[in-house]
């Protein structure tokens, strides 16, 4: 009982120390660097967008510039000479499906501004996502609301999108969240001390 517990404490701990990966959208030209992403569930993805106007939104393998039903979509997010100061993060909720997105911009995906989440080494990697990208005849913007299937924030403020044109005023919790996960690991620990006596 004590081994079972024990290993649900330990894996309870070792999800509380998910990762943020950082994304540049067109700092270097048409290109998400890096545009694969290895990501654990519970990690984020968070999309850093450079001038002058880039997106970032969720796609199918076989059909690399159109936006995929209920996925995830930034909206435009413009910038003058420096990075913008509002990003987009995505949490990975399933690490063995491949999540694929692209650039809706102008002809963007086209010119190869596409990448992935956990794209496999083999198959459909991420190097065919971008040729498939090259032989799109369209590049679609999603019709869903900016910030859907994901988070916005600028300067430390952040909103959720949820398919809706309200999304309500932006919160910072970066102070809540330290404490909630001080006192929480502060606990787990204590936890798996007295389980060990």
């Amino acid at each position: 009982m004590q081994f079972s517990i024990f290993t649900a404490a330990a894996a309870l701990v070792s999800s509380v120390h998910a990762a943020n990966h950082m994304v540049v959208a067109g700092k270097d030209g048409l290109t998400f660097e890096p545009n694969n992403v290895k990501a654990a569930v519970g990690d984020t993805v968070t999309f850093k967008f450079w001038p002058k106007n880039h997106s970032v939104a969720q796609a199918a393998f076989a059909k690399p510039c159109e936006p995929l039903a209920n996925g995830f979509w930034s909206g435009f997010i413009p910038s003058t000479d420096k990075a913008a100061a509002t990003t987009f993060t995505y949490e990975v909720k399933n690490a063995s499906a491949p999540v694929w997105f692209y650039c809706t911009q102008g002809m963007h995906c086209q010119g190869g501004m596409v990448g992935a989440i956990n794209a496999p080494a083999s198959g459909n990697t991420v190097e065919k996502f971008v040729e498939n990208s090259k032989n799109a005849t369209r590049n679609v913007s999603p019709v869903s609301t900016a910030g859907t299937g994901g988070s916005l924030a600028s300067n430390g403020s952040a909103s959720t999108g949820s398919g809706s044109n309200s999304t309500g005023p932006a919160q910072n919790t970066n102070g809540a969240a330290t404490v909630q996960y001080s006192t929480f690991l502060a606990g787990a620990v204590g936890m798996v001390a007295y389980l060990m006596i």
